[in-house]
């Protein structure tokens, strides 16, 4: 159960307006000394640690709810998260003083929406990331998504020591994540986003692990870049709910228009 990429997208979709980079986050201190266990068994330990394949495989839909801060630029606003299996995703932030931004993915098409860029169609390298993000339960299917997976060291998150994997996609950077030696949750990830605005890249700290329906997710996650410190507060997870699949498919241009004059009007 992934909900830690909408962060990065909430950044990403800021930053057109603000600035940009081009310095790619990695693992720069990570040791290489013998270890003791390889990547696929510090994955599988992490799927153990958070409940489970048979919890994860029970799971089939969820909606979450939370906020969304930008602590140093005052901004503030909630999120919301509909995902579903295979592969379907919607995330909608409602952001004071910018309006609503909106990524969503069918299955078929990959989509974003918001007040800078308008309506559009993902493709290239955005797509690929983006549809690696909607796959259902992602966290079992490593060998399915990725390339290579390489165990590449240990390093410190804090005061914790962590086993450092990177996970090479065929279309894509490689993202980097970091699992506690003592617990396997994951603690930190470092990722580039890559779209219109061009490569942001960053790293999440997960913490405050709640059981969700027999699995343990991160309610709190702090996104971290050269633009700054995000955090994503969860308040809530709802487990297996329906959702029509109407709710993911990329709006027409008569739902555009309707949004515009509803704005206009102060209706919406």
């Amino acid at each position: 159960m992934k909900v830690a990429f909408p962060i990065v997208i909430a950044l990403a979709c800021l930053a057109w307006p603000l600035q940009g980079w081009a310095q790619r986050a990695d693992a720069q201190g990570a040791t290489t000394k013998k270890l003791d266990l390889t990547a696929d068994e510090v994955l599988e330990k992490f799927v153990e640690a958070t409940g489970g394949r048979q919890a994860y495989e029970k799971l089939t839909s969820f909606v979450a709810h939370g906020t969304l801060e930008i602590p140093a630029q005052g901004i503030r606003g909630t999120i919301r998260i509909y995902a579903k299996a295979p592969n379907k995703l919607l995330v909608i932030q409602t952001v004071e003083g910018i309006g609503q931004l909106q990524q969503g993915y069918d299955g078929r098409v990959a989509w974003s929406r918001d007040p800078f860029q308008g309506l559009r169609e993902m493709d290239g390298v955005e797509l690929a990331n983006f549809k690696r993000e909607a796959t259902f339960n992602a966290e079992l299917k490593w060998r399915e998504l990725y390339e290579k997976v390489e165990l590449i060291g240990t390093e410190k998150v804090g005061d914790r020591q962590a086993y450092v994997i990177r996970l090479t996609p065929r279309l894509g950077r490689p993202i980097t994540q970091y699992y506690d030696k003592e617990t396997f949750l994951l603690l930190r990830q470092d990722s580039v986003y890559e779209g219109p605005q061009g490569t942001i890249p960053g790293q999440e700290y997960f913490s405050d692990y709640r059981e969700v329906s027999g699995v343990k997710v991160p309610f709190r996650v702090i996104q971290k870049s050269s633009l700054g410190e995000a955090v994503m507060s969860l308040t809530d997870i709802e487990p297996n709910v329906e959702i029509d699949d109407a709710r993911f498919a990329k709006p027409t241009v008569n739902d555009e228009r309707e949004t515009r004059r509803g704005k206009e009007k102060g209706t919406l």
